[in-house]
């Protein structure tokens, strides 16, 4: 279905240039915020966020000149990272990475600039969990399939983006994004996912302006 619209819009662009589609790619720093304690082994140690990864596609629709509304279908991997010493007195580590398949529907605005454009967009996010992992020191050997089989599949998320052209076309841009849970993403402990990075986006068609 998501192809189609994909197929459909770059046939209405070269009618109307009311359409944009582009491809993008994200590099985050994830976070679990809530009850996570409850999630590790009972040691003393430190929660962390990690790293993250997002790719994608985006389909943008203008309103008018500066209003226009975006939907998306992205892979994005959220999580979590414990930091702890070990019963040898060495550094160890536990982490929780989720996987989702992410569909944003944001409401933008085209704001001019001297030279160029910035682009700020907010909105919710749907996402479905596709695969749940957690990875477990050596040290802290332990059942943690209660913990895994526990988180929703399902995650409900707002979204705010900025962007910034890097190129004179405006077909390159380079962006900023932050996103949190509105609900918890656990069925017994209160969870929220959280992350924040960069974005690279490419149109492959953009708007006239």
């Amino acid at each position: 279905m998501f192809l189609t619209l994909l197929a459909s819009a770059f046939s209405v662009k070269s009618q109307n240039h009311e359409f944009i589609v582009g491809a993008l790619m994200g590099f985050y720093g994830i976070h679990i915020e809530g009850d996570v304690e409850n999630l590790y082994s009972s040691s003393n140690g430190t929660f962390w966020g990690t790293g993250g990864f997002s790719a994608g596609l985006n389909v943008k629709r203008n309103f008018s000149k500066n209003i226009y509304g975006a939907f998306e279908i992205r892979y994005i991997r959220k999580g979590s990272l414990y930091e702890f010493i070990s019963i040898v007195g060495t550094q160890a580590y536990e982490s929780i990475r989720l996987d989702y398949i992410e569909f944003p529907l944001l409401f933008g605005f085209r704001i001019n600039l001297k030279k160029k454009h910035l682009f700020a967009e907010t909105g919710f996010a749907y996402a479905r969990l596709i695969n749940s992992k957690m990875l477990v020191s050596d040290f802290n050997r332990w059942d943690v399939s209660d913990k895994l089989n526990n988180f929703k599949e399902n995650d409900f998320s707002w979204v705010a983006n900025l962007k910034y052209p890097i190129i004179k076309s405006e077909k390159l841009l380079l962006g900023f994004r932050f996103s949190y849970s509105l609900i918890s993403i656990h069925n017994y402990y209160k969870l929220y996912n959280m992350d924040y990075g960069v974005e690279v986006y490419y149109l492959f068609n953009r708007n006239v302006n």
